[in-house]
């Protein structure tokens, strides 16, 4: 039985008659010439490499979408929808974003599930809002148009990207359509296999009052007066750290990492676009850890990934200096080995195969990586030697 895993809801703006779905790793190729299916623009044969375009069923202003995620093959959803394509969508990063034509995307991303895998990917078209043009009152036009997205895994598609010692990603990722066609009766992932094909667990009801805390004073300069012997702080910091408290709040207790260089000169939309970032990144590294498995903060440079990159999603090798031979064994527990012992500052150099679920401000969080992830890693450094 196919079960919801998880699902977001986006605005995007329509533009000439469409918009566009990309992958969330910046991977992906569009349709030239672009071939119909439905509403969906993709490659010839119903295939699209890391883009979609959709065509707008109303030519209406913007665009309400819902994207979900499903471990098998979905239903049909209500009668409130009309099927409006269907392709086979891969995905080099197991991410996907919405952007209208000529626009920034939003921010907001759907997990798939894991990178370099062929997701099913089916259209449906809703309810269309209008109202009386403003020109002419008598003329209706076409507002904004409802879409649902549905996802579902077909098929590891990494086999033979992993089996290049070229690490240049968009070469891996076109690798990706040498498992088309499907054949029939193909052995489909098992969810049990990746975290990233579990839903989330149900919150477990909770008695813990938590009390906000108070909002936080505006703070002013002194008249100079007032202020003999006392530090100065300039007007324009005393508003930006206003603004950041009033922006990101308690999004900086788990950031990680320090704040950007140079945040200080940010304008406030591009604090909100940060903001959205570190939320859409903190949901997705909650939903790569479905069963809260230890985690371990490194910084980025300090894991090597496989196929295109540290994103959320990909697995690699991760080195550790700590002062204990068994530090970190619950996340470097994955082929773990002792590389070298720095007997003068009583140091060792750690290593295991991880799977990252976040990455900010040039660090990362990760987990120990499962099995089906830690085969793709090995794979490659077999091949490396």
């Amino acid at each position: 039985m196919a079960e919801l895993i998880r699902g977001v809801e986006d605005e995007v703006p329509i533009s000439y008659g469409r918009f566009d779905l990309f992958d969330g790793s910046g991977l992906g190729q569009e349709a030239e010439p672009e071939a119909e299916a439905g509403a969906l623009l993709a490659e010839p044969d119903r295939i699209a490499l890391g883009q979609v375009g959709i065509k707008s069923q109303a030519w209406a202003r913007r665009a309400h979408v819902r994207m979900e995620a499903w471990g098998a093959e979905p239903p049909a959803p209500g009668e409130l929808w009309a099927e409006a394509g269907q392709v086979v969508y891969l995905s080099p990063g197991g991410t996907v974003q919405l952007c209208g034509l000529m626009h920034s995307p939003s921010g907001q991303m759907l997990l798939l599930g894991p990178p370099f895998f062929a997701y099913g990917l089916r259209a449906y078209a809703g309810p269309v809002r209008t109202q009386p043009a403003d020109y002419d009152e008598t003329v209706t036009e076409a507002v904004e148009e409802a879409w649902l997205l549905r996802f579902w895994p077909m098929a590891d598609a990494a086999g033979s990207a992993l089996r290049t010692e070229s690490e240049a990603g968009g070469q891996a990722a076109a690798r990706m359509r040498e498992i088309l066609p499907l054949e029939p009766g193909s052995v489909v992932p098992r969810p049990e296999q990746w975290p990233a094909l579990h839903p989330l667990p149900e919150p477990e009801s909770s008695t813990l009052m938590i009390r906000p805390s108070p909002p936080m004073h505006r703070m002013e300069r002194v008249p100079s007066r007032e202020a003999a012997g006392r530090f100065l702080v300039p007007q324009e910091t005393l508003d930006f750290a206003q603004r950041l408290e009033e922006t990101l709040g308690d999004l900086r207790i788990d950031m990680l990492g320090n704040l950007p260089q140079n945040i200080d000169s940010w304008s406030q939309s591009q604090l909100e676009e940060y903001a959205t970032q570190l939320r859409v990144s903190m949901r997705i590294g909650k939903e790569l850890n479905p069963r809260g498995a230890p985690t371990l903060q490194l910084t980025a440079s300090s894991v090597r990934t496989v196929l295109i990159g540290r994103d959320p999603g990909f697995s690699g090798r991760a080195w550790a200096w700590a002062k204990d031979e068994n530090a970190y064994a619950d996340v470097l527990s994955v082929d773990r080995q002792v590389i070298a012992r720095d007997r003068i500052r009583q140091n060792t150099l750690l290593t295991g195969i991880v799977t990252i679920l976040r990455n900010e401000n040039d660090f990362v969080e990760v987990r120990a990586a499962t099995q089906a992830e830690a085969a793709r890693v090995i794979t490659v450094e077999q091949l490396r030697g």
